[in-house]
């Protein structure tokens, strides 16, 4: 069955196209049409399921009602859960939204930046590896509506919601310090973005106020193309210098870890302790235990909406940078 037009519609009974658009579009009030004119059309459109032309409504008033979001790894918990709250939170609003996972690959990035503007979405909220800001300086000179959560480039002039990175993991490794432990490893992908740096720094912090020696050989780099299998090299490496602690810069490779401790290194769980910055569920009952810090992704995903709402809505340029505190979860 061919699906029916606002011509259609007009011509069957008998009003105006322009009648028929306002009524769809929830203006017969305000234009004076009759009550039971709006009863009519508004029984007949759900009587032959008229589904509006979204495209061309989109090109009428230029927008889509969509919203891209841009993460290194949607599969990655933290970004799956803070997606899935934007989402809720979209949706309510009328809004519905796209997700590309970049893989940390700048090119990846730009591509898909490409294909979010070439599909006409409203805004885009970012964790960018901002290896190469010259698409994001483009966008930003016309004017795109952007958000940024996680990450910040501080020569990128942007909307950042962010969490404070450098003291939390210093307070957290402290309290494995505090614990007992002396010789202490860290395992972290992409040292380049910033707020890898600032939470490797916090470690350094703890390490330098208690007075234990940086080795620089403890600090080691996992793959990110291969998680898997490069977390159980670097965790081998840490465990055979002999660390009673291991500072993990982000959720997933310390689940990795906690699983590869469990299967090759059963005879040290009760030895080593863990940290992690970024919490998951799974740390209430794994073994070793793990002291995290949590991030406020709730409040994350409201700030990103309501900050990339008010900059679809402006006349004006919104810049604001909101930065969050964690909470530290000591098991």
């Amino acid at each position: 069955m061919k699906k029916k037009s606002i011509n259609d519609i007009a011509k069957e009974l008998g009003f105006s196209k322009t009648t028929i658009s306002f009524v769809l579009n929830n203006k017969g009030d305000e234009k004076n049409i009759s009550k039971r004119t709006q009863e009519i059309i508004l029984e007949y459109v759900r009587k032959v399921n008229y589904q509006p032309n979204q495209i061309a409504k989109s090109l009428k008033n230029g927008k889509t009602n969509t919203i891209g979001y841009l993460v290194p790894d949607i599969s990655n918990p933290f970004y799956a859960r803070i997606g899935r709250l934007i989402e809720d939170l979209l949706w309510e609003q009328g809004y519905h939204l796209i997700i590309g996972s970049t893989d940390e690959k700048q090119e990846k990035e730009d591509l898909l930046l490409s294909m979010f503007v070439n599909r006409q979405v409203d805004g885009l909220i970012i964790a960018s590896c901002f290896s190469d800001l010259h698409r994001l300086k483009t966008l930003s000179a016309q004017n795109f509506p952007m958000v940024f959560f996680d990450r910040e480039d501080p020569d990128f002039n942007a909307n950042y919601i962010l969490v404070e990175n450098q003291k939390p993991m210093r307070e957290a490794v402290q309290k494995i310090i505090d614990k007992g432990a002396t010789k202490i490893g860290l395992l972290s992908i992409t040292p380049n973005i910033y707020s890898l740096k600032l939470r490797i720094n916090g470690y350094k912090d703890a390490l330098a106020k208690n007075s234990i020696k940086l080795d620089e050989n403890l600090i080691r780099i996992v793959d990110n193309n291969d998680l898997q299998e490069s977390t159980q090299a670097q965790l081998n490496y840490l465990m055979s210098q002999k660390v009673d602690a291991i500072a993990f810069t982000n959720n997933q490779i310390t689940a990795i870890a906690i699983w590869w401790m469990n299967t090759i290194h059963k005879k040290d769980l009760s030895e080593i302790k863990f940290v992690s910055f970024d919490n998951l569920d799974l740390f209430d009952y794994s073994i070793p235990r793990v002291v995290s810090v949590a991030q406020p992704i709730e409040e994350i995903a409201k700030y990103a909406v309501d900050i990339l709402k008010e900059v679809i809505q402006s006349n004006d340029r919104v810049i604001k940078r909101i930065e969050l505190k964690p909470k530290l979860i000591e098991r």
